[in-house]
Order: C-alpha cells, then sequence, then structure tokens
C-alpha cells in the first residue's frame, strides 16, 4: 500500500487516495441495464486489491470487504462481479457505469457525500500509531506532548489536529519517511490505517510495534453508489440483518479479531 486509505477520503482527502496496480476490467454494460443487480442479474462490485480488504492466495479471493460484497449481493439474489482496478480508477468507473458500486474501504465524508450515495456503515476507520518496540507510547493519553509523523496530504494531519491538544506534527512525504523520522528520533510515533500498518512494520529498518488502535467512529465506511441508486434501501437493509444476525461480527473477527469493537455497532446489537 503505498498510501493512506483514510479518505477524506477514506485517507484519504476523498479522492486523493491510494494507488494500486489493479487493472481496468473489460468494458461492461451500464448500471442500468436488464444484467443489473436491480432485475436479479449481476452486481459489479469495483475494487482494488489490497490486503485486507480485498487480496488472493493461491488463486482464491479472500477479504473482508470481499466477504461483505459477496454477501451483500448474494442477499440481493444477484451474482457478485468483482472488477479489480486502482483505486484512483473505481470513481470514475461507477460514474460511467462500469460498476454498480465500490467496495473498497471507502470512508463516508460530507463532501463525498454531496457527490455519491453511501451504504449504510459496514465498518468504521480504524487508525493506530506505530511506534518503537521500546516506547513508553500505550495508550492515547500518551500521545500528548509527543512528536507524531503523519504522510503529508492525507486526513490524518488534520484528525490529529481536531483529536489531539498537544501534539507536534511531523510530515513526511510517504510511510517510508514517517518511519526514518522514527529511527532518526525526529518523531516518537506514526499515525496511519491500522489495517494497512502490517506491510510497513514488515519492511521497516527498526522493530516497530502498534502501541495503540482504536476505532474512529465518526468515519463510518459504507459502499458507494451513483446519488439515487434505488438499490440503497435494499443494501441498507441487507446490511443491518446481517449485522442483527452475527454475520457481520463473524467477518470482522475473520479479519479484524483484535480489533476493538466500535460503539457504531455495539448500538445495532452486535
Amino acid at each position: 500500500m503505498s498510501q493512506t486509505k483514510f479518505v477524506v477520503a477514506g485517507a484519504l482527502a476523498l479522492l486523493g487516495a491510494i494507488v494500486f496496480s489493479g487493472r481496468l476490467s473489460d468494458p461492461v454494460p451500464p448500471a442500468t441495464d436488464e444484467a443489473s443487480a436491480a432485475a436479479g442479474g449481476t452486481l459489479r462490485i469495483g475494487v482494488d486489491s489490497a490486503e485486507p480488504a480485498y487480496y488472493k492466495i493461491d488463486g482464491v479471493t479472500k477479504g473482508f470487504d470481499y466477504q461483505m460484497a459477496r454477501s451483500v449481493a448474494e442477499g440481493m439474489g444477484a451474482e457478485p462481479e468483482f472488477v479489480e482496478m486502482e483505486f484512483n480508477e473505481l470513481f470514475p468507473a461507477l460514474e460511467a457505469g462500469k460498476i454498480d458500486m465500490i467496495g473498497a474501504q471507502v470512508t463516508k465524508t460530507d463532501e463525498a457525500e454531496r457527490t455519491y450515495d453511501f451504504s449504510a456503515p459496514y465498518f468504521v476507520t480504524y487508525v493506530s500509531f506505530l511506534a518503537p518496540q521500546n516506547s513508553t507510547i500505550k495508550s492515547r493519553d500518551d500521545i500528548d506532548g509527543k512528536n507524531i509523523a503523519v504522510v503529508e496530504g492525507t486526513i490524518h494531519e488534520r484528525y490529529l489536529d481536531e483529536q489531539y491538544e498537544d501534539v507536534n506534527v511531523i510530515k513526511a512525504k510517504d510511510e517510508d519517511s514517517a518511519v526514518k523520522a522514527i529511527e532518526s528520533g525526529e518523531a516518537d510515533a506514526f499515525f496511519y490505517d491500522a489495517p494497512y500498518t502490517a506491510p510497513i512494520i514488515n519492511r521497516a529498518p527498526i522493530a516497530l510495534k502498534e502501541a495503540i488502535v482504536y476505532p474512529a467512529d465518526d468515519a463510518p465506511i459504507g459502499f458507494v453508489m451513483q446519488k439515487g441508486d434505488e438499490r440503497k434501501e435494499q443494501i441498507d437493509g441487507i446490511l443491518e440483518q446481517m449485522i442483527l444476525d452475527g454475520q457481520w461480527l463473524k467477518i470482522k473477527k475473520e479479519y479484524f479479531k483484535e480489533y476493538p469493537l466500535s460503539e457504531v455497532f455495539k448500538d445495532k446489537g452486535a
């Protein structure tokens, strides 16, 4: 993962997102034709390849967003078709009718909601602080007074400013630069999207740990559709039922077992 997905744009300043290697599928008919999910046919879901949301192991497709989107399609009586492409191609593809919805960990923002419809939340954004193994940072209270690295241009910088009163923000051009700031002693920790920290920890030149992980309950993640898509109500109902009957929690535990449960889903009975 080369950038972050916490948008203000799932990182995210919304469409200032991440680019993954991927491909556009062959041209497909508009989402409004007889083959669409509305007719009980195919639900085309735009995805990007990013573990743990959507990925393949030995030819087998896995991922939290993959399983959630597949369950939604099946609940609609539709056949799911996953269309892989780079993240920055997803929204143009949706607008062109090449896909019916986006399932790629997109965080709902006021800005994005003016242009697109979002389903009810199927997850929330989880954020984390990466710190050296011997760091004294263990809780959110420990962040005050610390130097915290962020990738410049992402929502993390703004979020730190809003949520923490006494933090010195260290701007880095990318994830590896943020880690170098920790290595040099310029930064005490790196603020990032929790689901995507594993590759950073694995390639870091110093031993890092995910010192803090918590849900940003005010940053819900939903499936994205064209404005006015009549299937939104049906999708919302399926998601609600998945939460109530325990299916959502089962999928969440498979991919995010260690993450504390968000109040967003506690309130819904999960």
